[in-house]
């Protein structure tokens, strides 16, 4: 501990440095405010030494990020930074940043970090996983070629690069080269449970993937033509996909489902929109995807309450057909004719501990 605290009166030095021990076993057992509240005692005693309030200003802050108080951790972690800067007062103002919305300075602080500090690959990493968090792949991905592959590196760090990279080529559609990325870390890591399991996810997406493909190619391609106000209801549930970002899927579940109550049923829409948006609920709730009707009503400029009479009506169709009938007809990503559970390796930089920088 005493290489932490360099600097100040030997008298300050040992009272800071009893007090860091202190902050470890508080932490441990959750006592965040109890540390918050030491270091505002400590700090006036440390006045002229740059180094101590430094290092005590980042115990602070990540007493208030982990009481969820990103926006009291952000005056700590930004004044440790100015004081001192070193590679986590930056971690802990990106990330202070990222909890307030505010991804544009949580990014430039990263990339100001790894600019100062080119060996704490930490940075980089984190960076890559707030650019992915946006959707923001190719961009992501450039950041990891940038991360230069050191043997020296933690076991834990190294598959976690593996598996964060795979992740996002795969994401991208390019399963091939996603594939061959777990290989070569299963190759370092033969040992390595979690990339063996991310290697099984990974074949069970791409073969979901492509039925996927399959299925919309098939679906599409038997929708028949639809003219007039049934014609309208059609082109509203395509706005509808649109605006919410609802998959291909799911809007060519909604237009089968309506082609199918059609011919079972008679329907003169006077409101397409509403009637649209019915139908892609529908589809939702029988993909296991229940979503609030209000919101996306009103995407479209639909009045709630009308949505959900309309919706009633498609629920008692469904329900008047057999239960797997209906699946294998209208569910888009719980279809039975896809594969369950493909779920690819998920890498959370705040929860994974060896991207957790240390404290003593």
């Amino acid at each position: 501990m005493s290489d932490e605290v360099t600097r100040g009166s030997d008298g300050t030095r040992s009272r800071v440095e009893k007090a860091l021990e202190k902050f470890s076993g508080w932490g441990q057992r959750g006592r965040y405010r109890k540390i918050a509240a030491e270091v505002d005692r400590l700090l006036a005693e440390v006045q002229d030494h740059v180094h101590l309030r430094a290092t005590l200003l980042i115990w602070q802050a990540q007493a208030h990020l982990a009481m969820g108080s990103a926006e009291l951790a952000l005056p700590s972690a930004s004044a440790s930074w100015e004081l001192e800067p070193s590679p986590h007062a930056c971690h802990l103002a990106s990330n202070a940043l990222e909890a307030i919305g505010d991804l544009e300075g949580s990014e430039d602080m990263l990339r100001m970090g790894w600019r100062l500090f080119p060996e704490a690959v930490h940075l980089p990493v984190q960076l890559a996983v707030l650019l992915s968090d946006q959707a923001r792949l190719p961009e992501a991905l450039d950041i990891l070629d940038e991360i230069p592959f050191d043997e020296r590196m933690p076991n834990d760090l190294q598959v976690f690069l593996f598996g964060l990279r795979s992740n996002l080529l795969a994401t991208m559609g390019r399963w091939a080269e996603a594939e061959d990325v777990l290989n070569e870390g299963i190759d370092y890591h033969p040992d390595s449970q979690l990339l063996g399991q991310a290697h099984d996810a990974l074949r069970r997406a791409r073969v979901k993937s492509r039925a996927e493909r399959a299925l919309e190619r098939s679906w599409r391609d038997s929708l028949e033509e639809l003219d007039g106000s049934a014609a309208e209801v059609d082109e509203a549930i395509i706005r509808c996909g649109d605006v919410n970002e609802f998959s291909a899927l799911i809007v060519l579940g909604a237009r089968r489902l309506w082609r199918a109550y059609l011919e079972q049923r008679q329907a003169r829409p006077q409101a397409p929109d509403i009637w649209g948006v019915a139908l892609v609920l529908a589809i939702l709730e029988i993909d296991e995807k229940r979503q609030p009707v209000a919101p996306i009503a009103r995407s479209i400029g639909c009045n709630p309450a009308s949505v959900r009479k309309v919706l009633a009506r498609f629920r008692s169709f469904l329900s008047s057909l057999d239960i797997e009938f209906a699946a294998r007809a209208f569910a888009a990503h719980t279809n039975p004719r896809l594969i369950r559970d493909p779920a690819i390796l998920r890498c959370d930089l705040r929860t994974a501990d060896v991207l957790q920088f240390p404290t003593e």
